[in-house]
């Protein structure tokens, strides 16, 4: 399952890599892989892999145009099939906890590079509620629950 995760930040890629590691090796219990090449950073488990791109793969001015939400930062999120509901269940509660730092603005969280699930915007948190008979099978209460923070359910456009 693919998703990509679109941050406002002041902070660089790098660092915001770092920080995100650390989260996930609090949650996981244990040390994550991190490869760094010319064009990305990649932090792996065995749940997921995340892509911090340093060069612009996913075309950041499309997004900010298309969704109308000012973004820096692009993660692309490959969830693995044999472990998708752990993935899912660790992700949300990565997104909860960028979500409580101060150096994150808006957030945009994107199924398979168009539908919208997640949003933050001007400091509110909005969870999509025009999801597909697959999104809502994944995207339960429970796992919402993991995020940690209070939201709004509204229609989020394609």
């Amino acid at each position: 399952m693919n998703f990509e995760l679109f941050l406002e930040s002041d902070l660089s890629v790098e660092s915001l890599a770092e920080i995100i590691r650390e989260i996930i090796c609090t949650e996981l219990n244990e040390e994550v892989s991190v490869h760094n090449d010319e064009e990305e950073i990649v932090i792996g488990t065995e749940y997921f892999a995340l892509a911090l791109e340093l060069v612009d793969i996913s075309d950041i001015k499309f997004v900010r145009n298309h969704y109308q939400i000012d973004v820096s930062i692009c993660i692309r999120v490959q969830l693995f099939g044999n472990t998708l509901d752990q993935g899912l269940e660790i992700m949300f509660k990565v997104i909860g906890k960028i979500l409580k730092k101060q150096y994150v603005g808006n957030l945009l969280f994107l199924e398979d590079g168009s539908d919208q699930l997640i949003r933050k915007e001007n400091g509110q948190l909005i969870i999509n509620s025009d999801l597909n008979q697959y999104q809502i099978k994944y995207l339960t209460q429970s796992l919402l629950n993991l995020l940690d923070h209070s939201y709004v359910k509204e229609i989020l456009k394609k």
